[in-house]
């Protein structure tokens, strides 16, 4: 898939853009790298799909100190109007769910409808620093973990995505990200969410569990939730034709209260893009 470099406040961002037909943003996970979505882009085909490393991820460019959540929306805006998208369907993952909640809540007038997969309307910090520093070979990080117990399913969890080449082996990256998180919730400013929402959620996530997505759906107003049985945290890799169809019969009833869907002309996004390179 094609991978764009563009400059937003001062940031080098890798994006990537492909597909035709409506546009859809997808916001990764902690460390998740662009490929990580390849699976459920080839189901979406017939959707314009949008997603990038965020800053200090993958090809993106590392800031110098960790951005705030709200900051990665602002991002999330100026380079869907560098593109020139005025409202876009968005489907947030994980870490990506958060970002997809705050992007909704600052820009409403940008979001059509919103898919809230394996997440949380927070406080919350999914991997604790320790378990990235054990993960990747710190010792310290061994120290820590001896205090704090065994936190098996997390590590799985990284092993997992690493060796399938869909999260980042940068620790740096995660302190970013978790940073990002610290002191935020949505969860005294989500009856302010007006669009339809879909929340997704494995029954077997160990991660995220379970009550996270029954707090969602009770506290938006136009949301509905859907269980995926036998599906663990990363069900949009081992499951993606299974989410596409989800994703995609979401995305396409109709309401007499909405706009329909907007609609991307092939090639637009050509003329404001700095640097292209191939996968």
């Amino acid at each position: 898939m094609a991978t764009h470099k563009l400059t937003i406040k001062d940031l080098q961002v890798n994006v990537s853009i492909c597909g035709q037909g409506s546009p859809l943003l997808l916001l990764n996970g902690l460390g998740g790298l662009i490929r990580s979505f390849d699976p459920l882009r080839d189901e979406l085909l017939d959707y314009t799909t949008i997603t990038l490393d965020v800053p200090g991820v993958g090809k993106s460019q590392m800031p110098r100190w960790p951005m705030r959540l709200p900051s990665h929306a602002n991002l999330i805006a100026e380079m869907l109007k560098q593109l020139g998208i005025d409202k876009v369907d968005v489907f947030g993952v994980s870490w990506g769910g958060a970002l997809a909640q705050e992007f909704a809540l600052r820009y409403p007038s940008m979001v059509r409808r919103l898919n809230l997969a394996a997440t949380s309307a927070g406080p919350v910090v999914l991997v604790k620093p320790a378990d990235i520093l054990d993960f990747f070979g710190s010792s310290k990080g061994a120290k820590l973990r001896k205090k704090e117990g065994s936190r098996n399913s997390i590590q799985a969890l990284l092993r997992f995505g690493v060796v399938k080449g869909m999260l980042t082996v940068n620790p740096r990256t995660y302190y970013h990200q978790l940073a990002a998180l610290v002191g935020w919730t949505s969860l005294l400013r989500l009856f302010r969410l007006r669009q339809r929402t879909l929340i997704l959620a494995g029954d077997r996530d160990s991660l995220v569990q379970m009550y996270n997505a029954h707090i969602l759906r009770r506290t938006i107003r136009r949301a509905e939730l859907h269980i995926l049985e036998g599906e663990g945290h990363f069900f949009v890799v081992t499951s993606a034709r299974r989410t596409a169809e989800l994703i995609r019969e979401f995305l396409c009833q109709q309401h007499s209260d909405e706009e329909p869907a907007p609609m991307i002309a092939k090639g637009m996004f050509k003329p404001r893009l700095l640097q292209s390179e191939r996968n």
